[in-house]
């Protein structure tokens, strides 16, 4: 009689641990694919400015942005280039987003608070571009820091 339950007790583990790794393997380790890349930022606007100010993306590149506001003035956020306006008030969450074909600095603002931001959209290096990591404790050629040049 002990080994009917134990041989019960078992079966049902096992159908109860397989149904989890079969859940877990369908529905958490399925990965998301964009056909176009899409980077979320959140912005807060506020009297002295937004925050973040300075944005970096990828051309080809879609900006997802979520912008809240936080003292009780009304603000915004618009992006002329891309025909985007968001209103910014304090406990709501405004999403808008625009797409960056081109290489360059985009400026947002608000025309109301007189703040601004930029977007700077830069190329996406080919792999051979890519800098190669090297070993630091090797010999360098230059003594003397010298700047990259974009």
């Amino acid at each position: 009689m002990k080994s009917v339950v134990l041989l019960i007790l078992g079966t049902a583990w096992i159908l109860i641990f397989n149904r989890a790794m079969a859940l877990e393997d369908s529905y958490y380790a399925k990965s998301t694919k964009f056909t176009v890349p899409v980077r979320e930022v959140s912005i807060i606007a506020t009297d002295e400015g937004f925050y973040p100010r300075r944005i970096s993306i990828f051309k080809g590149e879609k900006l997802k942005i979520f912008l809240t506001g936080k003292d009780k003035n009304p603000s915004c956020l618009t992006i002329p280039d891309k025909d985007l306006f968001m209103s910014a008030n304090v406990g709501e969450i405004t999403e808008g987003s625009a797409y960056f074909k081109k290489a360059g600095v985009y400026k947002f603002y608000c025309p109301t608070g007189k703040i601004e931001g930029r977007i700077t959209v830069l190329e996406k290096p080919n792999k051979e571009e890519k800098i190669k990591r090297k070993i630091a404790s090797e010999p360098k050629k230059n003594s003397v820091w010298i700047p990259r040049e974009y």
